[in-house]
């Protein structure tokens, strides 16, 4: 199997956009850890504060950060239907790899905390 620059560059932003993902997730599940420990200890003390719920999604609420991720969605895209040689920019069929890997990094904007 040959892998040329282009497929190697691609797989390292999917890694990075991975490892992206994985730390957030970590660091939401010691959040959640935190409030569970939290709400114990307050229980024990019989002190009733509320607490605001926790954020299910991890998506960002930021219109900015979801401006860059749909940007990212579209270089994705912009970059898989030049590999596939739909669109007829000779250019941009030598080189699908740039916007395609600048999409991957680009939409894990998308994903915060």
């Amino acid at each position: 199997m040959n892998i040329d620059t282009g497929t190697a560059v691609v797989i390292g932003a999917v890694l990075i956009f991975y490892l992206r993902l994985i730390s957030l997730q970590r660091e939401r599940a010691k959040q959640v850890r935190r409030a569970v420990e939290a709400n114990v200890s307050v229980k024990k003390k019989a002190k009733q504060t509320s607490q605001p719920p926790p954020r299910y999604s991890i998506l960002s609420p930021n219109r900015r950060d979801q401006a860059i991720g749909g940007i990212g969605a579209l270089l994705i895209l912009i970059g898989v239907l030049s590999y596939a040689k739909i669109l007829p920019i000779p250019a941009l069929q030598t080189y699908w790899w740039i916007p395609t890997s600048i999409g991957i990094v680009a939409f894990s904007w998308l994903f915060r905390l």
